[in-house]
């Protein structure tokens, strides 16, 4: 599974980085673009109705393509069983983000995942999440487009 995990991340990674290069060749001029924590642009999309924000950092993922995006969830924060067509590869920044699997919210099944964890959910499989202990802020990559299918209303 670890080998797996690796297998991914580096594969993310390399698109992303391959995307990046693309993107950068295409203007006459190179710089470095970074953003500090402070300067991370954060919204509430339509699709979330929970406190939950959204911040796009690379790409966009209402588009497609490669894109990197942070995602911040209140504490006290459930969400249902739902799946994504794509992988969704997860890296906790901040907090403790708690996940299960299944196809319905069974708290029993949550799994503790603190800041420096990073989670692969393969596409298609049914997972709910939690917060419990204050804000938690998850990094989310992937390409194509992101979609939430709910399995659990």
């Amino acid at each position: 599974m670890n080998k797996i995990l690796s297998a991914v991340a580096t594969l993310v990674t390399i698109a992303v980085a391959v995307a990046w290069a693309a993107n950068s060749a295409e203007s006459s001029k190179k710089e470095i673009v970074g953003l500090t924590a402070g300067e991370v642009r954060w919204f509430t999309p339509s699709y979330y109705h929970d406190g939950r924000q959204r911040a796009q950092l690379f790409g966009d993922s209402g588009q497609g393509g490669a894109w990197t995006d942070r995602a911040k969830i209140p504490g006290g924060a459930r969400v249902l069983a739902h799946t994504h067509p794509q992988d969704e590869l997860v890296t906790v920044i901040e907090g403790t983000w708690y996940l299960g699997q299944g196809a319905k919210f069974d708290s029993a099944k949550l799994k503790a995942y603190p800041a420096g964890s990073f989670i692969v959910i393969p596409a298609g499989v049914p997972h709910f999440v939690a917060t419990k202990e204050g804000t938690v802020v998850v990094q989310l990559s992937g390409t194509g487009k992101f979609q939430t299918d709910d399995v659990e209303k």
